[in-house]
């Protein structure tokens, strides 16, 4: 980063926004909490503010609805996608893929399995929404892995990016629904980056 004008600067926000943030962090906590307790289909806008103690007009202001809880469990999962990627950066092709799915997913498995089963389920009842679209932060992630093992000389550089990209996606995701399915209390985290690994070595030269 540039030294000077181009420096970053720090966002201060104002006490509303603050108190805005905290209360809108409460609502989503507590929904979080109420669909792995009930399942996503069970719970209702009154239980989740209920639960946040909480006006259920403040929900509304907010989120939209029930559904937007989704919506915005992919939004707080893009920022740590891009706190892992900062953190294994510089890394071998192997280690940082490894790294990067177990920072992201040991963040992810302390929402529960509730809210995951609703992420899933959600892939098919909004076609038109771009979950894993490769504009969305954690392709780019993906993407940025793949070309340091290029350029590492470990993966085949006549080969698309996007290829290699889709072969890693496709292996969290079904790692995912397996997690859900789960009745040995299996660590979604471990489970995540040992098969992650053995993709990966399967795609290395």
């Amino acid at each position: 980063m540039k030294e000077g004008n181009d420096k970053k600067r720090t966002v201060r926000l104002t006490k509303r926004q603050m108190q805005a943030m905290e209360t809108k962090n409460k609502i989503y906590q507590a929904a979080v909490r109420e669909i792995n307790k009930k399942g996503f289909n069970n719970v209702n806008i009154e239980d989740i503010t209920t639960a946040a103690n909480v006006a259920k007009g403040s929900f509304y202001t907010h989120f939209d609805s029930k559904e937007d809880i989704i919506f915005y469990t992919f939004e707080t999962s893009d920022k740590i996608y891009q706190r892992a990627i900062e953190k294994v950066e510089g890394s071998s092709f192997l280690y940082m893929v490894t790294h990067f799915v177990q920072l992201c997913y040991t963040e992810h498995e302390k929402r529960g399995k509730g809210i995951i089963k609703a992420m899933i389920s959600n892939y098919y009842n909004y076609p038109g929404e771009a979950f894993y679209s490769h504009d969305r932060v954690l392709y780019k992630c993906l993407e940025h892995i793949v070309e340091t093992g290029k350029k590492q000389q470990v993966l085949d550089a006549s080969l698309p990016t996007d290829h290699y990209a889709n072969i890693l996606l496709s292996t969290m995701v079904g790692v995912e629904v397996m997690w859900c399915f789960d009745d040995q209390g299996q660590s979604l985290a471990d489970m995540m980056m040992e098969a992650i690994r053995i993709t990966a070595l399967g795609m290395m030269k």
